[in-house]
Parts: C-alpha cells; structure tokens; sequence
C-alpha cells in the first residue's frame, strides 16, 4: 500500500503547494524588500494596522471562510446567501474605519479581504485545486507590485491600499456564485448554528494572531513590534507545508476521505522545519538585517511554535469536517487568554524573549488541548483513539 493510499491526494497536494510555495515566496521577497525599506519602527507600525484590518476582515465575513469550505464540499449551494451577507457587512465595516481612522487602505483592505476568503473558500470546497492555484499567484503577484506602486507614491498607506485592490480579480468568482446558486436564508437558518460557531472560531482565531501584534505596539513600542512582525515573518515562511496540507484535508476530510497518513508526515516535516528555524533562519536574518538585531533571539524560540502550530491546525480541519467548531473555539478563547496574559507578564519580566515565550506557550497550550479534546471524543464513540 502507498504511504498517501492512492497518487491523486498527493497530485492535488502537489498542485497546492506548487501555487503555495510560489505565491508564499513572492509574498516572503517583498515583505523582505520592506522590512529592509521601512526600517523596524515603520515596519511594526505597519504590521499594528494590518491587525487592525484583520480584525475588521473576520467581524465582516458571515460564518468564516472554512463554512464556505465545508459546505460547498458537502454540496450545499449556500454560497450566495453568505456572499450577500458578508459583502454587505464588509461595506459597512469599510465605511466605520475610514471614518475611524482616515485610512483608506484599511477600508479597501477589508472589503477586498473578504472578497478574497469568499472565493478561495469555494474554490477549495469545490476542490478546483488548479484554479485556486492560478488565483492564489495571481494574486500574490498583483499584490507586490500595487503595494509597492502605492508604497512610493502615498507612503505607508498605500501598501495596505496595494493588497486590497489585488483581491479584486476575486470578484469574478463572487459574481459568478451568485449567478449559480439563489439566495436561500431558509438554509442559512437551518445552518446558523453551524455558522454561528465557525464565525466565532474564525473571529478567534483572528484575534489570536492578531491581538499579540496590538497590544505590543501599544506596550512595548513599534520598533520591537517590528523586530517581533519579521520573526513572525519567518515562522509564516516555515509553515508554507502545513498550511498547503491543510488546504488540502479540510474538503477531503469533509467529503469522508481517510487523510491520516498525510497529516501524520505533515507533523514530522514540521519538526524538521522547526529546526531550520532554530539553526540556521537566525544566521540568514542577522546578515540581511543587521538592524533587526533583536530578531536573532526571537527567531528560534518562534519558530518551535511551528510544531504545536501544525498538530492544532490538522485538529482544526478535522473538527471542521465533522461540523464541531465549538471545541476549536474554546481552544482558541484559551489560547488567547494565555498569550495576552504571557504578554503582559512575561514581557513585563523579560522584555522581547517574554513575548515570544508568551507565543510557544499559547500555541503549545492549543494543540494540547485540542489532542485531549480529540481523545475524549474517540472514547465516547468507543472507537480506538485516532491521532487526526
């Protein structure tokens, strides 16, 4: 028997990661580029309201995007309905912020974010892999190049206007879903529950990635949150792999498939990913940007976080498939809760190196508790306990 079972998975893993890889590396080159430009004050004043729309992007999408996911693969025609509520709901969410913060890329930010998550969520529940591939460069491309364009003609601003308006090629599939599928909120109502959950997950776990990077600012300064903004940068770079599997298991797991193997390779591919991080990302770092001096010992603990980080979000997808978003959520409020009070306590004691404990603690908090979640659930079906 073949280690993935048949040769189709590993050609529609493959055929994800190909445009993960490739769209992640344009994305890694610029934020490089940037992070070399800015310099580490602008970079995490940057990166401060990047969380902020982030925040926005998740209050204004109906249900989250692994709803979408879910329920397409499932065959359940809902994308229209969802697409009118969130598109409605980004509008107005865009409309709140420019008038908060006179900051029109966070408004153009958001309403192009959304648009985003809505059409790659259906493109992967449909399990249109290539496409999704083409989409995913494109837009990675488009984003480089109009945040830079924006970036030398209005400042640091622009490179948030840049990044929503290269969401836009996006609208197309929104149009399109629309067309397909009426609108039905007689399915919304019979779903709400489902969605409901997936909302609050996704509003969690946003906060969860954001909320470190809002409260450093603040406490600690933007030239840290730079530094802290860069080390992130490279665990986002290290976690390209596990991320393209989940893209992967999520559809898969919510049409029936067996996608254990996988996961279970997944998880030993991030350890040795978390070794890179330790060893040798540091190096490469502290050659390029001599000015991020404090990065070098933030690296190395972030990066371990990649391990705990890869098993919470393959339990994730897993829960996500069986429709039993309440343990994530739980998970993720925990995990929040840990990481704010890590951040406030831990970088009050040990200045930049309390905050990234504060990070691997939440993270490794999370997947513990969603492995033992997982176990109990195993016992009250009486079937032997399956590791994902």
């Amino acid at each position: 028997m073949k280690f993935f079972g048949n040769s189709h998975g590993l050609k529609d893993v493959g055929s994800i990661g190909i445009a993960n890889i490739l769209g992640s590396a344009i994305s890694a080159f610029f934020w490089i580029y940037l992070a070399a430009l800015m310099g580490a004050e602008n970079y995490g004043e940057l990166s401060y309201y990047i969380s902020i729309a982030g925040i926005a992007t998740s209050l204004a999408f109906v249900g989250g995007p692994k709803t979408i996911t879910v329920l397409v693969a499932k065959k359940i025609k809902i994308e229209s309905t969802v697409y009118l509520l969130s598109i409605t709901t980004s509008i107005i969410s865009s409309i709140i912020l420019y008038f908060a913060f006179a900051n029109i890329g966070i408004s153009v930010y958001v309403l192009g974010a959304v648009v985003y998550n809505l059409s790659v969520s259906e493109l992967l529940g449909r399990k249109l892999y290539k496409k999704y591939s083409f989409y995913f460069i494109l837009q990675k491309s488009l984003f480089v190049v109009l945040s830079l364009i924006f970036y030398y003609l209005i400042g640091p601003e622009g490179v948030l206007l840049g990044i929503g308006l290269s969401f836009l090629p996006f609208a197309e599939r929104i149009y399109r879903g629309m067309k397909d599928t009426k609108l039905n909120f007689q399915l919304l109502k019979i779903k709400w529950k489902f969605l409901t959950s997936n909302f609050v997950l996704d509003l969690s776990y946003v906060l969860e990635s954001q909320i470190d990077k809002l409260l450093i600012g603040p406490l600690f300064g933007f030239a840290i949150l730079g530094n802290y903004y860069l080390s992130i940068q490279v665990l986002h770079m290290l976690a390209i792999v596990p991320e393209v599997v989940t893209k992967y298991t999520l559809p898969e797991d919510s049409s029936g498939s067996n996608t254990t193997k996988i996961k279970l390779l997944t998880v030993f591919f991030s350890v040795i990913l978390a070794l890179i991080g330790v060893f040798i990302m540091p190096q490469i770092v502290l050659f390029f940007f001599p000015e991020y001096s404090e990065s070098i010992e933030l690296i190395p603990i972030i990066s371990l976080s990649i391990i705990p980080t890869t098993i919470a979000t393959l339990y994730t997808a897993q829960f996500l498939a069986k429709e039993k978003s309440g343990f994530i959520v739980i998970s993720s409020v925990i995990s929040i809760i840990i990481l704010v009070s890590g951040i406030l306590s831990l970088g009050t004691l040990f200045g930049i190196l309390g905050l990234a404990y504060s990070l691997i603690i939440s993270d490794s908090s999370r997947a513990l508790l969603l492995f033992i979640i997982n176990l109990n659930e195993q016992k009250k079906s009486n079937n032997s306990p399956e590791h994902f």
